[in-house]
């Protein structure tokens, strides 16, 4: 199983109408994933206690998810039509200069919370790629599937 971590950082507020094409297809793209192959669980409550906290700067968003492994984390990302939304990226979020996107080995039952999250994120920014944390190096297209 992998957790999987990302935070962004919208160039305008969430309810700005130059971010509507972004939020008002946040439940599609999230009912999308859930119903992926691989897809295990995600956190959905941004003020559950183990939500990530990053309620110093109000234009930051976060996703935080299990995954059973790699492909199914591909495939979403580049076979799905989260593929339109994230070649879209740049319209709505701000380029943040380190990694915005951890990806983790994680024990079948673990359901990872916010703190370790961050930690991940914290430990590919200092460190870089690793067999213990990987960034969006790994999420490159799987054969046959232009980004």
């Amino acid at each position: 199983m992998l957790g999987q971590f990302n935070i962004a950082r919208a160039l305008y507020p969430l309810d700005d109408r130059r971010m509507r094409d972004f939020t008002h297809n946040v439940g599609r793209i999230n009912g999308l994933a859930e119903r992926s192959p691989g897809f295990v669980w995600r956190l959905e409550d941004e003020e559950a206690p183990e939500a990530p906290d990053l309620s110093d700067d109000p234009l930051m968003t976060w996703t935080l998810s299990v995954w059973r492994d790699l492909d199914s984390i591909r495939h979403f990302t580049w076979n799905t039509l989260h593929k339109r939304f994230r070649l879209r990226r740049g319209e709505w979020f701000e380029p943040l200069g380190r990694p915005y996107l951890a990806i983790w080995p994680i024990a079948d039952d673990h359901r990872p919370d916010g703190a370790e999250a961050l930690a991940m994120l914290d430990k590919l920014t200092r460190e870089g790629p690793s067999d213990a944390v990987f960034g969006t190096e790994a999420l490159a297209p799987m054969e046959g599937v232009t980004p």
